[in-house]
């Protein structure tokens, strides 16, 4: 009986070495090194110094400094490695009077969208990503459009397809994105806020939407 004992005993602890070593030796996907990264990170929240938007983003992802010169009310972040970059980006469009419904037709064609949602003040659009009408080979987008006054507020994330499965952290940020945390005050700043006046030129190609085209 002790034999017998001492045999379950010992491939109780064979079992629960092997359970615990066995996920440090089987190779992982670099999408589930991500992904693993992403579920654990620490998210930082970025406020527009103009627009006074809000904006969470991985602790991890850098802050493109060139981003921050070349729009009024324009941010990126970005995760590069040598297989892939994810994308993040902040911004904000003049709505020239269109609805919910028309603004989200119209550029769901531009951004060749081959999905869409629309919601109460806002609308997501998703798809293939586009540069300069040349489709980027295994990469995509998916973007909330909020409407705040007279603007489109744009949170926008680019990334590699075979990263989908392990962004779920991400499309959950940008479905339930506020824009702002007081949005009462928001809604006023947007309103007396001229977007264009200081609105600069573009410095070099963007990895994202040219907002000249949207615009357009």
């Amino acid at each position: 009986m002790k034999k017998t004992a001492l045999i379950f005993v010992a491939a109780l602890v064979i079992l629960a070495c092997i359970y615990f070593i066995l996920p440090f030796t089987t190779e992982r996907t670099v999408g589930e090194v991500f992904g693993q990264g992403l579920n654990t990170a620490e998210m930082k929240t970025y406020q527009d110094p103009d627009l006074g938007f809000t904006v969470r983003y991985p602790s991890f992802f850098a802050v493109q400094p060139d981003s921050l010169d070349e729009y009024t009310g324009h941010v990126r972040f970005s995760y590069d490695n040598e297989w892939a970059t994810v994308v993040l980006e902040c911004y904000a469009l003049r709505n020239y009077g269109q609805s919910l419904k028309s603004g989200m037709d119209s550029l769901a064609q531009v951004l060749h969208a081959t999905d869409r949602r629309l919601g109460s003040d806002y609308f997501i659009v998703s798809g293939p990503q586009y540069e300069n009408d040349s489709r980027m080979d295994d990469y995509s987008y998916y973007s909330r459009f909020v409407s705040r006054g007279k603007l489109w507020f744009v949170y926008t994330m680019v990334y590699p397809d075979r990263y989908h499965d392990h962004l779920g952290r991400l499309f959950k940020e940008i479905d339930d994105w506020q824009v702002y945390e007081d949005q009462h005050t928001g809604i006023s700043r947007t309103d007396s806020f001229m977007l264009d006046a200081t609105r600069k030129g573009h410095k070099k190609k963007r990895a994202v939407f040219n907002h000249e085209q949207i615009n357009g």
